[in-house]
């Protein structure tokens, strides 16, 4: 059987590790590239802070090429038995052009400023701790290309489908269901 391979791209709070949690209940192996760069900045000694992260992951992709996590997530993919695999945090049109050249098929989520903000303030993770206007810059540098190797925007154009979660959970994930069951992606 062929792997079968999924990304997701979307902004901060859309929905993204939802999706992720949902998708490994019915199977799939998860990956993020924001893993990987966590692991990187952990390796250098530093603290895992959205700004750190972004920051890093700029001098990666600056040294190494704007589809670097891309690459390295991917040989890790290769070398799991998992036959249905889900990428999470992608970032950037290389990214996404390295990943759709090695058969992935890809799913944006995106949701209003205001919820995805409500959302990260009660996920509470590390990186989340932060006011109204952090969260708004942040956003605009990840979602607009001003921050070096991030272009959600650009990067969710290229997917083949896109879901706007501006509703329940259970609304979310039957569109993530009918999406798979259209790409014959679910049994």
């Amino acid at each position: 059987m062929t792997k079968i391979i999924i990304g997701l791209i979307g902004t901060n709070g859309s929905g993204k590790s939802t999706i992720c949690e949902y998708l490994e209940s019915r199977g799939f192996m998860r990956y993020s590239l924001s893993d990987k760069l966590r692991t990187y900045v952990e390796e250098k000694g530093g603290e895992a802070t959205r700004d750190s992260l972004m920051r890093l992951g700029s001098e990666l992709k600056e040294r190494r090429g704007q589809d670097v996590l891309a690459r390295d997530v991917f040989e890790d993919v290769l070398t799991d038995d998992a036959e249905r695999v889900v990428l999470d945090s992608i970032r950037n049109p290389a990214e996404v052009a390295y990943l759709k050249s090695n058969g992935v098929m890809f799913i944006g989520v995106d949701a209003a400023l205001e919820t995805r903000y409500e959302r990260i303030t009660q996920r509470k993770r590390a990186t989340d701790h932060i006011d109204f206007e952090t969260f708004k810059r942040q956003d605009q540098q990840e979602n607009t290309g001003e921050s070096t190797g991030q272009n959600i925007y650009e990067a969710i154009k290229a997917c083949e489908s896109i879901v706007i979660n501006d509703a329940s959970q259970q609304e979310l994930l039957a569109q993530v269901d009918q999406l798979l069951t259209i790409c014959n992606v679910l049994d």
